[in-house]
């Protein structure tokens, strides 16, 4: 229930529109609140509804309600109604950097728009399609009934992706979206704009323009849309459905520009700019220094307070190890150590090469294992695992801790902080007991070669990939040893990669040759392998709290004229409506993310295969994993670059994170055992 003491109807005359007393909007993001997002104090917020962009048209007479989010219902803090220019004010008491506000402006009949206003409190406020869009791809995880509702950490991760994608100031997208390494080298800021222009005609009542839009856009129950709102979060939730003709809506108004062209929907000749579904996504590409670009980003831990470490492996646009880690604040942005956290990169601590594993244990230090790339004269010995504080201040000495282990790839964190770690290429898996290198169990190596990934159950058991034998062995920790439980069988010659279990403790494998993913029961039965979805080459694959498998394509050839992709399957306990698990929930096509037409860059603006080199126009590479985070968004991380070919010796190390807005179940951070909600 919304609090009456809380609640102020103010009715603006036109008298009263120039008088408006702004109060410190927002502070520098340094003092108390959440780290990494900015605190603010009082302000008057000074508003418009209005429909489209090239003009705006004013919606008068529309009630504007300002809501603070929050994990029971919203607070409404104010009311207001717009004049015949489509104006209003309400004023915002104090708040701390903690808080999200939205405002939702309703009218009689199907017109109900949004914005989300933090995490920094504008001075002036648009809401129209574009924030409505926004909101509804940031918000779709935390939407109930037309509300937003949901932990606090995790409705601001949200808030900050709404403003990755349109600013709520100016009611226009956003210029994280209309510059590189988005802009025109990715769909996003075109698909913002059809999507807005949906909406537009049915706000503006074009014929059928509503009625149409509503029919195809049902809930999950199969019920109709009433409003604008309701639709676009309907198609938020549900991307793949009605592709064409929603998309042939568009048609009817040209209003928020650039928009996708014919050639850049469904049914285009073009690939590489082809619509298959309505996800939203993000592309970064900034580390924080030109001393430590991206290259190669292999997996992702998010820590408690939703910062995504992320491990580097290659120079860009060579073979050689780096030594540097990335860290990326919950919008995406590099750390900046706002609030006494981390500053992005890190350096030190043994890091050379980081493959796939990284973990975060219970008192939030980072572990991530180091692998070894390319021309690598100080990697003696191969492989060690890095420790750091959450922070950035390495615990582990220079050469990193190295105690049996050779070319690390998993690595993870177990309810008791031991340390678990796939050496690879020694076929061994190698245990710190409490973290602890100096007391480490003995290497448990028995016929199965190159051991990649580690899952870890509720319990304290793990599961262990072995990608050169095509099986998965089951442990348990004794007293001073693994014990091994049982290993169980793929097909020959799958080469498993990536695990994850669900929540019914059903291990979920990647099996890369095969382009399948194995399901098998907590006591190693085999339940199938399942396709499907886009599954091609698969590589990593995670299980969000809503049980839905999604899997990390890294591709089977050389997918010169394709695109990579992201597949989603259900999970164990089942997706309802007799969706059994193992089914693919993605299109054929997967989930990608298009090109707009330009060449994909670095950071540096330099072209992604270097200058005087054929353009790419391939902004989802050759994925390794994908995870989801807080709220809901699932990253991507380019590991190597798209034409296999050309890069198999020379420049193999892809491209930043692609961030699909609001696709998954919002996950716990730090994730140990089987997936649950954040709280």
């Amino acid at each position: 229930m919304a609090h009456p003491s809380y609640v102020i109807l103010l009715r603006r005359t036109a008298l009263t529109l120039g008088v408006v007393l702004t109060l410190s909007a927002c502070d520098d993001g340094s003092g108390g609140g959440t780290p990494g997002f900015p605190n603010v104090s009082s302000t008057t917020i000074n508003g418009t509804v209005s429909s489209g962009a090239q003009p705006a048209v004013p919606i008068s007479g529309a009630t504007v309600s300002l809501y603070r989010a929050q994990a029971g219902a919203p607070d409404l803090i104010a009311q207001a109604v717009t004049d015949g220019n489509g104006q209003f004010v309400v004023p915002l008491p104090n708040a701390n950097g903690d808080d999200v506000f939205y405002a939702v402006a309703r009218k009689t009949g199907a017109i109900e728009l949004a914005a989300v206003i933090s995490p920094a409190i504008p001075s002036t406020l648009i809401i129209n399609e574009l924030t409505t869009v926004a909101t509804a791809y940031a918000m779709a995880q935390f939407l109930d009934n037309g509300a937003i509702v949901g932990p606090g950490l995790s409705l601001k991760i949200a808030a900050g992706m709404a403003d990755n994608l349109v600013t709520s100031a100016t009611g226009t997208t956003s210029p994280v979206i209309r510059s590189s390494p988005n802009g025109d080298e990715t769909n996003t800021q075109r698909e913002l704009a059809t999507l807005a222009n949906i909406l537009a005609a049915c706000t503006q009542n074009y014929p059928n323009a509503c009625a149409a839009l509503f029919a195809l856009t049902p809930s999950s129950g199969g019920a109709a849309s009433t409003t604008i709102f309701e639709a676009i979060a309907n198609i938020a939730r549900n991307p793949a459905a009605h592709v064409a003709p929603l998309f042939a809506l568009g048609d009817a108004l040209h209003t928020f520009a650039p928009s996708l062209t014919a050639e850049q929907g469904p049914l285009s000749a073009t690939p590489l700019q082809k619509l298959e579904a309505w996800t939203v996504a993000v592309k970064v590409n900034g580390t924080g220094s030109t001393a430590c670009p991206f290259g190669g980003p292999a997996n992702i831990a998010f820590d408690a307070q939703g910062y995504a470490w992320i491990t580097n492996n290659v120079v860009q646009g060579t073979p050689n190890s780096a030594n540097c880690m990335v860290v990326l604040r919950p919008d995406g942005r590099p750390a900046d150590g706002a609030g006494g956290t981390v500053v992005s990169p890190v350096f030190g601590g043994g890091i050379k090469g980081q493959g796939f594993g990284v973990t975060v244990d219970t008192r939030g230090h980072i572990w991530a294992g180091n692998f070894g790339w390319g021309t690598c004269p100080d990697c003696i010995p191969t492989g060690s695992v890095s420790e750091f504080t959450v922070t950035g201040i390495p615990l582990s000495p220079a050469a990193g801790y190295v105690g049996g282990t050779d070319r690390i790839q998993g690595t993870v964190s177990d309810q008791r902080n031991n340390i678990w770690m796939a050496s690879y290429e020694n076929n061994a898996v190698v245990v710190f007991p409490n973290g602890n290198p100096s007391s480490s169990f003995p290497l448990f190596i028995d016929g199965s070669v190159h051991p990649f990934d580690i899952a870890i159950d509720d319990d304290g058991s793990g599961w262990v990939s072995y990608t050169g034998s095509s099986v998965v062995s089951k442990f348990t920790l004794g007293a001073n040893a693994l014990v091994k439980q049982f290993t169980s069988a793929l097909d020959a010659d799958s080469n498993p990669k990536g695990i994850a279990l669900d929540s019914q403790g059903t291990l979920w494998v990647a099996a890369g040759k095969q382009s399948a993913v194995y399901a098998f029961t907590d006591s190693g039965r085999r339940l199938g392998s399942f396709t499907g979805g886009g599954i091609d080459g698969p590589w990593g694959l995670t299980v969000d709290a809503g049980d839905h498998v999604w899997v990390a394509n890294f591709g089977r050839d050389l997918n010169l004229g394709t695109t990579y992709n992201i597949a989603e399957l259900c999970g164990g306990r089942g997706c309802g409506r007799g969706v059994k698990a193992g089914a693919p929930l993605s299109p054929p096509s997967g989930y990608t993310l298009p090109s707009g037409g330009s060449p994909v860059l670095l950071h540096d603006g330099t072209p992604l295969y270097g200058a005087g080199a054929p353009p790419s126009y391939k902004p989802l590479m050759r994925l390794t994993s994908v995870t989801p985070d807080m709220a809901g968004n699932l990253w991507a991380a380019n590991n190597w670059k798209p034409d296999g070919l050309n890069d198999l010796l020379l420049n193999p190390g892809g491209d930043g994170i692609v961030i699909f807005v609001g696709l998954a179940t919002p996950t716990k951070a730090p994730a140990r055992g089987r997936p649950r909600l954040p709280s």
